[in-house]
């Protein structure tokens, strides 16, 4: 017979070792994300000192640039402290390689779009060669 005091004694051991085991991780990733977002305020603060005289567009434009740099900052802060906490990296691994994806597709399409006019008149002169 097994004496139950003995079982609750020796999980509550094993869960009190695994919690002091995982207590340093929690505090290096509290350091990351206080460095993080640190150094991503710096950065935003940098880029809202930039200055272009006279042009309102050019003010406008660096706004959005700064919210940008905010939000996926954090965004990246959160999967980097995710991933060395060990908890979803699957879905860190996923998440990050459809932004990778997203961009490059975003990408491709300003390119696209920007050289379409280009392109229309080069499948017009190949054509016009292939019609000879």
């Amino acid at each position: 017979m097994v004496p139950y005091g003995d079982v609750f004694v020796g999980s509550f051991q094993q869960l009190w070792y695994q919690l002091m085991l995982f207590l340093p991780k929690v505090l290096v990733a509290l350091l990351i994300w206080f460095v993080g977002k640190y150094l991503i305020d710096t950065a935003v603060g940098l880029l809202k000192k930039i200055e272009f005289k006279g042009i309102k567009l050019a003010d406008k434009a660096l706004n959005t640039v700064t919210q940008v740099v905010l939000v996926l900052g954090k965004f990246l802060l959160v999967l980097i402290v995710l991933d060395y906490l060990g908890i979803a990296q699957s879905l860190v691994n996923a998440l990050l390689n459809g932004l990778s994806f997203a961009v490059a597709i975003a990408l491709g399409l300003s390119f696209g779009k920007a050289l379409e006019d280009d392109a229309k008149h080069v499948v017009s002169e190949v054509k016009k060669h292939f019609n000879k």
